[in-house]
């Protein structure tokens, strides 16, 4: 079982302007890793009216022109087969392009390493956080371009300006980053930023653990929404079929409140009218109070004038 529990962040002042930056560099590096994307969309593309049968649209050599045949594995996978080898092994090279379709997520990561020697500053930024940009964009193309169970895809995917990239997540996290400062407060550990202080209003319960978090910026401040998961508790799906037994309709009136299928008639509440009579005597005694503080302290006025 998923949950997910959303924290209000209490950060300093200088972890504020790096949770901020941070927040910037992701959404340019959003933007820049979207407009990868689609321009290599709108170029091996073209409208059905004016589709040339001969030749290509854009040259080949264009096409992939700065995207690498093949990428080299620079570590053992962690998967492993039945005996504990890792499948894929340090060495190992795998093709960028499968039948003419860029592998554009694996391509994209790769190219992380490029950009921080090109922009010194995404050396600060968490490499899983920048990860985690990557795979949004993936998502973002995925909705765009393959249909879901019902055979319907999203629109085009559009960038994103300063008010609609509201967040950033570190895709892992456990129990153990949520830890108390030395001044016994509350605290949750985000790498490279340092010990948080968050409001923990409700405890992790038993048995879950903390997987992922997103820093989310609202209007009034940070928080930090936390997947946990339990294996233990199953995840149950009821299907109810609608029969006559286990249905109901209801209707909503004017002389009556709802009637429902089996002739059940619910009378209007009245919660106004039946309190009426108690809420007149409530405001004259209101009433009555701000009277009697307003007349002392014009009686304190003219006091004060007598005298002097």
């Amino acid at each position: 079982m998923l949950l997910k529990y959303k924290y209000k962040l209490k950060p300093h002042k200088s972890q504020t302007v790096i949770i901020a930056n941070w927040l910037e560099m992701a959404r340019k590096q959003y933007n820049y890793r979207l407009a990868e994307r689609l321009n290599w969309f709108e170029a091996t593309r073209t409208p059905v009216n004016a589709c040339p049968l001969n030749v290509s649209v854009v040259p080949v050599d264009q096409i992939y022109q700065n995207i690498p045949e093949f990428r080299v594995q620079t570590r053992d996978g962690r998967k492993k087969d039945i005996f504990g080898n890792p499948i894929t092994r340090k060495g190992d090279k795998h093709p960028n392009t499968v039948n003419g379709y860029v592998v554009w997520e694996t391509v994209q990561l790769a190219d992380l390493a490029r950009t921080k020697k090109l922009f010194p500053e995404y050396k600060l930024m968490h490499s899983q956080v920048l990860q985690d940009v990557i795979q949004r964009v993936q998502t973002t193309m995925d909705n765009f371009t393959k249909p879901d169970h019902k055979g319907k895809t999203s629109g085009r995917p559009k960038f994103k300006g300063r008010h609609y990239y509201n967040s950033f997540s570190y895709p892992q996290l456990s129990n153990a980053n949520i830890v108390k400062n030395a001044n016994g407060r509350f605290c949750i550990n985000l790498p490279k930023i340092g010990l948080v202080p968050f409001v923990y209003n409700r405890s992790i319960p038993i048995g879950f653990k903390v997987k992922t978090g997103t820093v989310i910026r609202a209007a009034d401040g940070w928080y930090i929404s936390l997947t946990i998961e339990d294996q233990a508790v199953p995840l149950r799906r009821a299907e109810i079929q609608p029969t006559e037994d286990n249905s109901k309709g209801i209707d909503l009136g004017l002389l009556y409140y709802a009637v429902t299928s089996d002739g059940e008639f619910i009378e209007v509440p009245k919660f106004f009218r039946c309190s009426e009579h108690r809420l007149s005597k409530l405001q004259a005694r209101l009433a009555k109070n701000t009277n009697i503080q307003r007349v002392g302290k014009f009686s304190k006025v003219k006091y004060l004038d007598c005298i002097n």
